[in-house]
């Protein structure tokens, strides 16, 4: 099949630090990681340098009894995140990478859930930990660094050969472990192996070359960010660059210049924000819609639209955007496209290292999420995915009821429903426990309603439920919430806009078979709760 001749030069890595042993020589003088520091300025570190310091940083952690502890990682998206990452799994330690976007006691919660004995922790977020004692408390922002520069200098003045990594790591041991995202039940802690994390890593770049440049601005504490925006780069030997937060994207993009973007949708749907009002200001906004929409429709030119000002958003390196985390609105990879920017759509889930699929340049479609890794098999199960392979992960921790009724046999249930076409493309339509079951027996996937609800033009973001009907307790009826654009309604009255969108969903219920028309549209009081990769909370929406 054509994956074969795709993937058949990936050299494939069962450790981490197999792999960074590997890459220091291979790509010694390589940049590996740039990024800035607080104070903007910019650093740029190769191959060898960067494995130089997560030796020192290993050695270290072995001085301070650390190996084979579970290191709990707390703090943005630094060069000192991602060397402690590695250095801890290079010693036999498992990194616990933490969401800081939660209350403090929550990060210390989670923490202790994994059984961290140790953190390595952003100033920022030091408070959370002020209980533990400070030798268990290591800060990201300056002892990391001291340390590894203290064990470089070590290493190198002892001559210490016999270190390299730990020399008892094997494939099964484990590297991370992960929550999940929580988006409609507690999160749970996903426990990785080193084999699970590497293979994904290796396996998901048939589309990037050794040039490319990729800039990830992603939070590290998601696999998504970590395993493909990372692992996979480093697996390869490409340049990251990385950035504290998302607060400063258009800064970094601009300042970078990458030739590949890694992005959830909402950042997709930001720039094209950014790059229409400066279409606006020069005003070429509406000559320019006209071009796109002449290039979708492949009228007299397939050549991508020529737009004055693009560099000012996006730089003017790129031609490929990585996209995943949520679900993509066609017409907004279609306008990218239209630009001469392929965006590549895959799809993950945590306990799959996360990346099952990916889009492949030249052969993307754009509502697919892309074909399966090679050597990763999928099956649907009345509509649900189902995978297998060595990408899947060993357990939930501390949980074996959840990990028992994660499988049948060998595969796992991922939770999402989906088809695949005849040659094998996967895509996806929405996550199995979001389903709207009917009496009659009818289901309904809300995340296809919402997707037609979210190209109306008043629209910011909906949700779609089930609405008792007050009859019956299995008598419901299709309800839509929706979050208004605040832009574009800002000089009209509520009753104006909810009666415009209900004409706009009538005429969309026109379209629709019986049991999918909306029948109640209410209007949110305030944006959605979501997660960090901004997927809708929807166990805690009120409506």
């Amino acid at each position: 099949m054509e994956q074969k001749n795709i993937y058949k030069q990936v050299k494939l890595y069962k450790t981490l630090p197999e792999c960074l042993l590997d890459v220091q020589d291979a790509y010694a003088e390589r940049p590996a990681i740039t990024s800035f520091d607080r104070a903007g300025t910019q650093r740029d570190v190769s191959y060898r340098e960067f494995v130089k310091d997560v030796q020192g940083a290993a050695y270290m952690m072995v001085q301070k009894k650390m190996a084979g502890k579970h290191i709990a990682l707390v703090g943005e998206n630094t060069y000192e995140w991602i060397a402690a990452f590695c250095a801890a799994g290079c010693i036999g330690s498992v990194g616990v990478p933490i969401d800081v976007e939660q209350p403090e006691e929550e990060i210390l919660n989670l923490a202790e859930f994994a059984d961290a004995s140790y953190t390595v922790v952003q100033k920022d977020f030091k408070a959370a930990f002020q209980g533990w004692k400070k030798e268990r408390v290591i800060c990201m922002d300056t002892g990391i660094r001291e340390m590894m520069e203290e064990g470089r200098r070590k290493v190198e003045q002892e001559q210490i050969q016999g270190f390299s990594f730990a020399q008892d790591i094997g494939p099964d041991t484990t590297l991370a472990i992960v929550y999940t995202s929580g988006t409609t039940s507690v999160s749970k802690a996903v426990v990785l192996s080193h084999y699970n994390m590497m293979y994904d890593a290796c396996c998901c770049q048939a589309s990037v070359q050794l040039e490319d440049r990729m800039f990830n601005p992603l939070p590290l504490y998601h696999t998504y960010s970590l395993g493909c925006g990372i692992l996979d780069m480093i697996a390869h030997g490409q340049n990251i660059c990385i950035n504290g937060n998302l607060k400063t994207l258009f800064r970094d993009i601009k300042l970078y210049r990458p030739s590949i973007l890694m992005a959830v949708p909402l950042i997709l749907e930001n720039l094209l924000k950014e790059i229409h009002r400066i279409q606006e200001n020069m005003g070429i906004r509406e000559q320019t819609a006209q071009a796109v929409e002449k290039y979708k429709k492949g009228i007299f030119t397939k050549k991508p639209v020529k737009v004055n000002g693009m560099d000012l958003i996006l730089g003017d390196q790129l031609k490929t955007i990585c996209c995943g985390g949520a679900h993509l609105n066609e017409k907004i990879a279609e306008e990218f496209a239209a630009y001469g920017i392929d965006v590549l759509q895959g799809y993950g889930i945590t306990e799959c290292s996360p990346l099952i699929s990916n889009s492949i340049r030249g052969q993307n479609r754009i509502n697919s999420v892309g074909l399966p890794l090679p050597g990763v098999e999928l099956k649907l199960a009345d509509g649900e995915i189902l995978v297998k392979g060595p990408i899947v992960f060993k357990e939930y921790y501390k949980n074996p009821g959840a990990t028992e009724e994660s499988f049948t046999d060998e595969w796992f249930h991922t939770g999402d429903i989906g088809y695949m076409d005849r040659k094998g493309f996967l895509y996806i339509c929405g996550r199995k426990k979001n389903l709207i079951v009917f009496n009659n027996g009818k289901k309904v996937v809300p995340e296809e309603l919402e997707a037609y609800i979210q190209e109306l033009p008043l629209v910011k973001e909906v949700m779609v439920y089930g609405a008792s009907t007050g009859n019956a307790l299995d008598e419901v009826k299709l309800s839509a919430l929706v979050c208004v654009d605040a832009e574009k309604t800002s000089e009209t009255d509520n009753y104006r806009i909810l009666e415009s969108i209900q004409e706009s969903i009538a005429e969309l219920n026109a379209k629709l078979p019986v049991y999918k028309r909306i029948q109640s549209v209410k209007l949110s009081e305030s944006e959605f709760k979501k997660t960090s990769m901004q997927k809708i909370q929807r166990r805690k929406v009120t409506v």
